[in-house]
Formats: C-alpha cells, sequence, structure tokens
C-alpha cells in the first residue's frame, strides 16, 4: 500500500510538473508573438504612413535549426475612403531569417478588379472598385463626377455571399447602395433620397 501511494504521487508530480511546463511554454509564446505584433505594426506605420493597416495572420513555424518564428500576414489599405483603394499584402519572418520571405501580394491596384479570368471580389476594396466600374454601375460613376467627398462603406452580407457598398456624400440630397455578389455579378443598386 505504501509503494502505491509513492506511486501515485509521483505520478501526481509529474503531471503537476507536465503541466507547469505547458503553462510557461504558452506564455513565453504569447510574448514572442506580441513582439512580433508589435514589430509587424510599427515597420507598417513607417513604411506605409497614413494606410489603413492590420495583421491578417500570425502563425508560429520552426526553421531548419529548430528555432521558432512567426509568419505574418499584414493588409496595407493606401486610400481607403477613395474610389480606388489600393490594397496589398505584406509577409513578414519575426525573428527575421535567413531566407526571404514571400513577395508583396497586390490585391487592388489602378483601380482595377477582376481584369482576367475567373472574378471573385473577395475583400472590401475589390467591391469598392466594382461597385462603380462594372457594367451597369453608370448611376455611380455620375453619382462620383457630380459630387464632392464621396465616401464609401462596405458590409459583407453573408447569407447571400455578397457585399452592400453604400456611396455618400453630406452635399448630395441622396446615397446609392451597390449589392455585389462575390462572382462579381451586380445584384442591385438603389438611390436613397436623404429626409
Amino acid at each position: 500500500m505504501a509503494i502505491r501511494r509513492e506511486l501515485l504521487l509521483i505520478i501526481a508530480l509529474i503531471l503537476v510538473i507536465a503541466t507547469l511546463i505547458k503553462l510557461i511554454e504558452f506564455f513565453q509564446v504569447n510574448v514572442v508573438e506580441a513582439d512580433a505584433s508589435k514589430f509587424v505594426l510599427e515597420d507598417l506605420g513607417s513604411t506605409y504612413p497614413g494606410a489603413d493597416t492590420s495583421i491578417m495572420t500570425i502563425v508560429p513555424k520552426v526553421n531548419a535549426n529548430g528555432a521558432r518564428y512567426f509568419e505574418v500576414k499584414a493588409r496595407v489599405t493606401e486610400n481607403p475612403d477613395s474610389p480606388c483603394p489600393e490594397r496589398s499584402h505584406i509577409f513578414y519572418n519575426y525573428p527575421a531569417q535567413n531566407f526571404i520571405p514571400q513577395p508583396a501580394e497586390v490585391i487592388t491596384s489602378s483601380c482595377t478588379v477582376c481584369s482576367e479570368g475567373l472574378c471573385t471580389i473577395a475583400f472590401p476594396e475589390e467591391a469598392i472598385i466594382a461597385s462603380h466600374t462594372f457594367p451597369g454601375t453608370s448611376a455611380i460613376q455620375s453619382y462620383l463626377a457630380n459630387n464632392e467627398g464621396v465616401v464609401p462603406t462596405v458590409a459583407e452580407i453573408l447569407e447571400t455571399e455578397s457585399w452592400l457598398v453604400k456611396w455618400n456624400s453630406n452635399s448630395a440630397s441622396s446615397y446609392f447602395t451597390v449589392n455585389i455578389h462575390r462572382n462579381g455579378t451586380i445584384l442591385g443598386m438603389n438611390e436613397v433620397q436623404k429626409y
């Protein structure tokens, strides 16, 4: 019986030690991840001043030497309140590794979207551009040309796999909404009078 108690005590101690080790590793990873996040946000702020930036993903990795690092994917949107926002995805390795991270992925530029192949409106910036450049959006083009300070806002509608883009100007008596399916189809456009 004494041996059984000692064995149970040893097993309990091993479990407690294993739990403590896992907790220590958890807090160490979070500190490093927080450092990676801070580094990337500071770099984005200095490299892209005035742009709307955010971190999309932080993925823990292990290099060939067994050292931990993070692959960070960030979003940069320049001119986010314009009819032609420019979105890019920027990639980082933190801490820096002895290999070059993949080049930036350009999502929108030159106010074009879906210029070739299948059209997928995956991001809000693409929806903004599509809402005034796709066939059937001449009313939006006219609204932009005839009003000052027109600003777009975008909402994703998950139920219909679409985007709702609202175009509004404080100096106009109306605003427009454009509903765009993720496949690039204009589902509807409405002019709403302000009261």
